[in-house]
């Protein structure tokens, strides 16, 4: 996009800029900052979960390159948790000698909200920063070089740059770059764009600092599970993976009829996208199961759970017959960090009689109670879910990609 194109994405007015003797003061002390932290990360203490990160990082067929090194020593040193929750970044700001003062304290400490994206280079900006357009969340991000001018001369209006940037002080809309950038020109932008659009689908948490986009997928979610309700006459069915597909099928095509109707006057490419054959198919190994469970959640969204007959089955026989290979569905899918704590309620409401005497075999537990017992289970068999604040599972697509999405086709 060229500089005189007219800017369809948020609005630059409303950023809070830091004048221009702020931008030079706090990018020294940022710099020397991140100096001291990356020295503290080298330490000694830290070598084993050092090896472990660039252990993860190497690829095997072309070994480790410094880009790959840097975002790795980038990410254990702002968000890798250690053993007792903190981060290494946590611990150099609290425990340096001498003090750290507040501001500085306050800087590090902001480190940890790091945004990882794909960015659009809109203009050069005084003091040797550039003003992002972050692809994901649709939000502006004047940003800085802790190391000077001369890297971010390269990032010219209308480039893309996928890279970390973290926050420089919370009086302000400035960001400094974290870890390696990687540059590609204007004529990328298509491509940008279906990455960006495939890392947003995978982890719409992306898009949570605007928002406006979050509310909007929070509309579009209860929009679909209305309509999932509707044609499947309940949040959760049970069957075949054969009847699932059907359903989910039905589902799909009866979204898009109410899709293309709201908005009749839009064009084919404003509506472009998967079609319904698309979103519903599914790989081999779900087919092969004997049965299929599609459950439509109001805080988690669409999500579909094999042999989920064999996990309800415990429930309907006497306590003697629970047997270890009748339990162990169930126990995958409490021990499975990724099966959501919502469907083992669901279970524990359905078959309130015998919910005890089941989870009393399954965990060797006589006296094992699902009223006082089980939320104390969930949370710490799938603490993950209860770590974090729920977010909508539909992605939603911010002006500029949409139309760059649009110049791929």
């Amino acid at each position: 996009m060229s500089a005189d194109e007219q800017w369809t994405g948020p609005d630059v007015e409303a950023l809070r800029m830091p004048p221009a003797d702020v931008v030079e003061r706090l990018v020294e002390v940022c710099g020397d900052l991140k100096e001291g932290l990356v020295e503290y990360v080298w330490q000694p203490r830290f070598s084993k979960q050092v090896n472990t990160a660039m252990r993860r990082a190497t690829d095997r067929r072309h070994g480790l390159d410094e880009r790959s090194a840097m975002a790795a020593i980038d990410q254990l040193a702002l968000e890798t948790k250690l053993h007792d929750g903190t981060t290494i970044v946590q611990r150099f700001a609290e425990q340096h000698r001498p003090p750290f003062d507040d501001e500085q304290k306050a800087i590090l400490l902001g480190w940890q909200d790091v945004v990882e994206s794909i960015f659009e280079v809109r203009e050069h900006l005084e003091g040797g920063g550039v003003l992002l357009h972050n692809l994901l969340d649709d939000l502006l991000y004047p940003t800085w070089a802790t190391n000077g001018p001369d890297a971010v001369a390269p990032m010219t209006p209308g480039s893309f740059v996928v890279t970390r940037i973290v926050p420089a002080h919370a009086e302000y809309d400035m960001w400094l770059f974290s870890g390696p950038q990687s540059l590609f020109g204007p004529d990328a932008g298509p491509v940008m764009a279906q990455s960006a659009m495939q890392t947003g689908m995978a982890g719409p948490r992306a898009m949570r600092r605007n928002t406006a986009l979050v509310t909007k997928a929070w509309e579009m979610q209860a929009e679909e599970r209305a309509t999932f309700l509707e044609v499947a006459g309940a949040d959760f069915v049970v069957g075949t993976p054969t009847e699932m597909r059907e359903l989910l099928l039905a589902f799909r095509r009866e979204r898009q009829r109410l899709i293309e109707e709201a908005h009749p006057a839009a064009g084919a490419d404003d509506l472009a996208g998967p079609g319904p054959e698309d979103l519903v198919s599914l790989p081999d190994e779900i087919l092969d199961a004997e049965s299929l469970a599609v459950v439509y959640h109001e805080a988690e969204g669409l999500s579909y759970f094999a042999e989920f007959a064999a996990v309800a089955k415990p429930f309907t026989v006497p306590a003697d017959q629970l047997s270890r290979a009748l339990l162990a569905r169930l126990k995958d899918f409490l021990n499975d960090e990724t099966v959501p704590p919502h469907l083992i309620r669901r279970l524990a409401a359905q078959y309130p009689d015998t919910v005890d005497q089941v989870f009393a075999a399954l965990l060797g537990k006589p006296g094992f109670s699902w009223t006082c017992d089980g939320e104390t289970l969930l949370a710490r068999k799938k603490p993950e879910f209860f770590d974090r604040e729920p977010t909508p599972s539909i992605t939603v697509t911010g002006t500029r990609l949409a139309e760059l999405l649009r110049a791929r086709t």
